[in-house]
């Protein structure tokens, strides 16, 4: 029999590519010097071809592997190369916003050294921080990247708005705070016209956002959530588990701090560590144990 036509068939619902082909060859190379030596022996050109491919033993396994590593590349070697995306100009106003953060930061820092009140440094990090802050959400939003689409610009600027909004609400909050006869109670106050509705507007454009994702993140999504139901074994274990972990962890915070108020970091650490054992505890009596 043909060694190749037999490997072709046994590969023919796999994803053709150049790692399949390699890894075909070097399998049809094997088999044909693996009968060429039974034939040597005696026996039969059947029985050797017969004997040859028994002894390669399970080729679904083989194939997964091939299947699992072609998927390995082509995260790292394409997918994960986000710059191919990213043009010269787009490069360059990234670099020339984080370089503005930084000089904001330096900004910031001289201006509390040289006027040794609050108030300046709180309006200089508005201007030399704020806004090349919120030059960096929109390009960011409006930046294809390995695992998701580029957002439209009409709706990446409905979220620059909104950031702004808010920023500027809480730097107008913190200036009447430290402002000279104010209060806490006109602070607050004061995060109503602006904070609240950026909070609201931002708030709504997340919840009402579309998935973005790229169709390999949303398969391994899909595969992800596969491996987990026949793990649980059905979707009731599985939300079981997870209020499980959930009050595992709401304790374990509280008595993490408690432990600290009470005797310091010296000993609140346990309380940590004992949810990461108890997390896995958890997760060992929700698994489904497959049957043999």
């Amino acid at each position: 029999m043909n060694t190749q036509a037999y490997i072709d068939a046994l590969f023919a619902d796999y994803e053709q590519n150049a790692a399949l082909a390699d890894f075909k060859e070097e399998l049809r190379n094997h088999l044909d010097e693996r009968i060429a030596d039974l034939a040597k022996g005696g026996v039969g050109e059947r029985d050797a071809f017969d004997k040859a491919t028994k002894e390669l033993g399970d080729m679904s396994a083989a194939a997964d592997e091939v299947s699992r590593r072609k998927k390995q590349e082509v995260l790292s070697e394409m997918y994960m190369q986000t710059r191919r995306y990213m043009s010269a100009w787009r490069i360059a106003l990234f670099v020339l916003c984080g370089t503005a953060v930084g000089f904001g930061i330096i900004v910031v820092i001289l201006s509390q050294l040289v006027s040794g009140t609050v108030l300046a440094p709180i309006g200089t990090t508005l201007f030399f921080v704020g806004i090349p802050v919120i030059a960096l959400v929109f390009l960011a939003l409006t930046q294809e990247t390995a695992v998701r689409e580029a957002m439209g610009t009409k709706r990446a600027l409905l979220y620059v708005a909104a950031s702004a909004l808010f920023l500027f609400g809480v730097f107008a909050s913190l200036l009447t705070y430290f402002a000279e006869g104010a209060g806490l109670m006109q602070a607050v106050a004061s995060l109503i016209p602006f904070a609240l509705p950026g909070a609201a507007f931002g708030v709504f454009l997340i919840l009402t956002e579309k998935d973005r994702s790229k169709p390999w993140v949303r398969a391994r999504r899909a595969a992800h959530m596969k491996r987990e139901r026949e793990r649980f074994g059905n979707p009731a274990a599985e939300e079981r588990f997870g209020l499980f972990s959930g009050a595992l962890w709401i304790a374990a915070l509280a008595a993490f701090a408690l432990l600290t108020m009470l005797f310091g970091l010296k000993f609140s650490w346990i309380a940590l560590i004992a949810a990461l054992i108890g997390q896995m505890l958890v997760l060992a009596g929700f698994t489904k144990v497959k049957s043999e």
